[in-house]
């Protein structure tokens, strides 16, 4: 079959182009293949691109509410088992005072690993669970003591509390077009130059990839936006009288 990619962006094509060869390998070698840590887009991606292959994808991310998952890519319905996606989290507790996300992602990512090793980071006042590939577990629980101004204790997390998934508040906003920068103004009521030129400084990415002001969202898709925190565009509502785009999004803002 062709293995053209016009349903994609074209900055996601050499993705879906590794995503073709993950599929190769399951069927050339008729056994699963586990992929790092993939953001949501990018798990849409492998997921299609297995679709259109026929191979079979379970995802798994460490606990239910996970946004970073790893894939395991299947010549067919395999059944795996939580284990089988190897990730490990670690309990991070916090000896001095509350901890926040960007800072435990700073010091993990400080210690050289990469973002793909490392799933989703879930903040609970003093604590933190982080999700992490096994194969680097290890270094980290030996490596890391300090998260920001706070030492911790790192330790292996038997027992997980039910993590929640994150809590984003709904917002409609109206708008001329569906630019990037449109709806970064809107969703983060600021001047349309001042969204324009946070998205030009690489202050916004789109589905965690580098965003221009003409791309163009769709609904699923994920905005963060530095200094404000995240919009996912959840439902286009049709056209207003004065034929503006009405969308709800959810603004889920950064603690930082």
């Amino acid at each position: 079959m062709s293995s053209t990619h016009d349903w994609v962006r074209d900055s996601e094509r050499p993705f879906a182009r590794t995503s073709e060869d993950w599929c190769n390998q399951v069927e050339a070698r008729g056994q699963w293949y586990l992929t790092d840590f993939l953001t949501p887009r990018e798990e849409y991606l492998a997921t299609s691109v297995a679709g259109r292959r026929g191979v079979v994808v379970e995802a798994f991310g460490g606990y239910a509410h996970a946004e970073r998952r790893r894939l395991l890519l299947m010549p067919g319905e395999w059944y795996p088992q939580a284990q089988d996606f190897a990730i490990e989290c670690l309990e991070l507790n916090s000896l001095e005072g509350s901890l926040r996300h960007k800072d435990v992602l700073g010091s993990v990512l400080g210690l050289g690993l990469q973002r793909k090793m490392l799933g989703d980071i879930a903040v609970v006042e003093r604590k933190a669970y982080v999700f992490v590939a096994e194969s680097v577990a290890n270094f980290l629980y030996e490596s890391l003591s300090r998260v920001g101004r706070s030492t911790v204790t790192v330790t292996k997390a038997a027992n997980l509390p039910d993590l929640p998934a994150p809590a984003y508040d709904e917002k409609d906003v109206s708008v001329a077009s569906l630019r990037l920068d449109a709806i970064v103004s809107h969703a983060c009521q600021m001047s349309r130059a001042k969204a324009q030129a946070a998205v030009e400084r690489g202050d916004v990415t789109l589905n965690f990839a580098p965003a221009s002001n003409r791309d163009e969202v769709a609904e699923g898709d994920l905005l963060s936006v530095r200094g404000f925190g995240r919009v996912k565009i959840l439902q286009a509502l049709g056209a207003t009288r004065r034929d503006r785009m009405r969308i709800r999004v959810g603004i889920l803002r950064s603690n930082a």
